[in-house]
Order: C-alpha cells, then sequence, then structure tokens
C-alpha cells in the first residue's frame, strides 16, 4: 500500500487509514491464530517426547529386569542401579560406552555430510555447460602470449 507522489485529499486519506487499520487487525488476528497453533503443536510434541521417552524407559528397564533372576519392587531396583553407578569400573565403562556411540554419532552424521557434499557436487556438475565454455576463457588468456612468441 504504497502512497503514490500525488496529494490526497482529506477524503482519501481517511480511506487509506481505514485500509492500513483493517489490515493491522486482520495482521493481529492472524498472529492470535497462529500463535494458538503453535502451542498447540508444540503440547503435542511435548507429549510425544514424553511417550517416546516412556517407551525407552520401558525398554531399559525389561532388559534390566530380564537379566535379573527375581522380581523385586522398584525401590530395590533403584538401589541395585545406584550402587552400580557408585562403582569406578562401572561408571568408566558406561562412559566408554557414551564415548564409542558419540563416535558413531559423529562419524554417521560426517559420513551424511559427505553424501549429501558429494550429491551436491555431482548436481552441479550436471548442471554446468557440458561443452566446455569454461575453458574458453583460459584459451583466450594464453594466445596472446602463444601469439608475441611467433612474432618474435
Amino acid at each position: 500500500m504504497l502512497l503514490s507522489n500525488k496529494k490526497l485529499t482529506t477524503e482519501e486519506k481517511i480511506v487509506k487509514s481505514k485500509e492500513y487499520e483493517d489490515e493491522m487487525t486482520r495482521l493481529q488476528n492472524k498472529m492470535k491464530t497462529m500463535r494458538t497453533a503453535k502451542k498447540k503443536l508444540d503440547a503435542e510434541i511435548a507429549d510425544e517426547l514424553e511417550k517416546a521417552e516412556m517407551v525407552t524407559n520401558q525398554a531399559v528397564g525389561k532388559k534390566f529386569r530380564s537379566k535379573m533372576t527375581v522380581d523385586l519392587p522398584l525401590d530395590k531396583y533403584g538401589e541395585i542401579i545406584d550402587f552400580m553407578f557408585m562403582h569406578d569400573d562401572c561408571v568408566e565403562f558406561i562412559d566408554e560406552i557414551i564415548a564409542k556411540h558419540r563416535q558413531e554419532q559423529e562419524a554417521a552424521k560426517a559420513k551424511n555430510h559427505e553424501e549429501q557434499s558429494a550429491d551436491e557436487n555431482s548436481a552441479a556438475t550436471e548442471s554446468a555447460p557440458a561443452d566446455g565454455s569454461d575453458n574458453i576463457e583460459e584459451e583466450t588468456e594464453t594466445a596472446p602470449a602463444d601469439a608475441v612468441i611467433e612474432s618474435a
């Protein structure tokens, strides 16, 4: 809604002002709607992440309990886990597992990055002109030097 260089009458200015006000009101309402939708989406994401964590925790708990020969109450499992984390050997082993996992993640990330770079390079190569127009500049740059040598 850019104004032109011509002078507007008072009535035209009133109309423009009303249009601006209406547009601002529309945008404010749109922002309110978007905020509400974002809050709802964020709540759904948090809920899904919480459910995924619960599933993971259940799987870890099943794996741990399958190693035990006796069914124990939850607080006893907690004591066992706390005891495991007090031993230096166990803590060092856990740190090694975590370090290996991080290295694997970084290696996978680097490999994925290399693959993406290779894909981008191949796409760039395919989109480059195949007629050798890049070499024309090089040929024209060396031509005058050759001509000087021939004339000497």
